[in-house]
């Protein structure tokens, strides 16, 4: 029973992270896209990552002695799909609002129990299958117009949910085996190098001179960064991907309030039902009790 009542208070602990962490995510969505105004999307990433690469390696200089190639190989894989991830969404940001892309990035939530059934090689239930349904009908609702297909920018942000979702999956078999803060530096430093690399291939190299740039990419190098995928590595140590994609279906909503609030975006009646489909996809594909597993 203690066993039980340590276990409950671990995954509560580590819910309320993760709570957190989709509240600065959340918030990302508007400061980027404002930011994007002034500074190109793969530039503004490498600054974003490179800081946040500095962030991790300052506290991790004791730990690189056990840097190993096991956790080299885990920390690249996790970091190209990172790099995908966020390529897609930032740059889909600058072709749809911050609200769209909240809500169509928060589809990873029902990407994750889809792929885990492939990759596990069964057969997804009935409950994915309606959600998936659910929420490609959302999907259309919130980014469809009368005689328009989806938009380029609502369909990068979806392939930045797809790649996201292998993350989430690949991040609960590597977070059992290797140093969470090595394998979130290796990641860091995966992904920076790749953004700047892109964007010396096909952006201009810019020094950013604006302040708000400076404090986006301060709030999201180290916030919603460094910070937040060390929490999320933590928290997977103890819930499963599909308890840790119920979470952060929170970071949409968070990202359709601050977009409203920051950039006075505003949706239709179309959006929200879209918006609400999407929540209850993703609710229904993750509304069942999750077993614990006690060490």
């Amino acid at each position: 029973m203690a066993g039980m009542d340590r276990f409950l208070s671990r995954a509560r602990q580590a819910e309320l992270s993760l709570i957190a962490v989709t509240v600065v995510w959340g918030l990302t969505f508007s400061l980027v896209k404002r930011s994007l105004e002034e500074i190109s999307p793969f530039v503004f990433m490498a600054y974003r990552f490179a800081l946040a690469f500095l962030v991790v390696a300052a506290v991790s200089l004791r730990r690189l002695r056990d840097l190993d190639r096991g956790t080299l190989t885990a920390g690249l894989l996790l970091g190209v799909f990172l790099y995908g991830a966020y390529s897609l969404q930032t740059i889909g940001l600058k072709y749809t609002s911050a609200g769209n892309a909240g809500f169509i990035t928060g589809l990873f939530v029902v990407f994750v129990p889809v792929l885990s059934t492939v990759f596990l090689r069964k057969r997804p239930g009935a409950r994915s299958v309606v959600s998936v349904i659910l929420a490609t009908a959302g999907l259309a609702l919130l980014s469809l117009q009368p005689g328009q297909g989806i938009g380029l920018g609502d369909g990068l942000v979806l392939g930045c949910a797809f790649t996201y979702s292998l993350h989430i999956i690949c991040m609960d078999r590597f977070v059992q085996r290797h140093d969470l803060v090595l394998l979130i530096l290796v990641q860091m430093g995966v992904v920076a190098v790749l953004h700047a690399a892109s964007g010396l291939v096909f952006e201009e190299f810019t020094f950013p001179t604006g302040g708000f740039v400076w404090m986006t990419i301060a709030v999201c190098g180290v916030l919603a960064s460094a910070v937040a995928f060390f929490v999320q590595a933590w928290a997977q140590k103890v819930l499963s991907p599909v308890r840790t994609s119920v979470v952060l279906i929170m970071e949409p909503v968070f990202s359709v309030l601050f977009g409203i609030v920051l950039l006075s975006e505003r949706l239709s009646w179309r959006g929200w039902l879209g918006c609400a489909v999407m929540l209850a996809a993703m609710l229904i594909t993750e509304a069942r009790p999750e077993k614990p597993v006690l060490d």
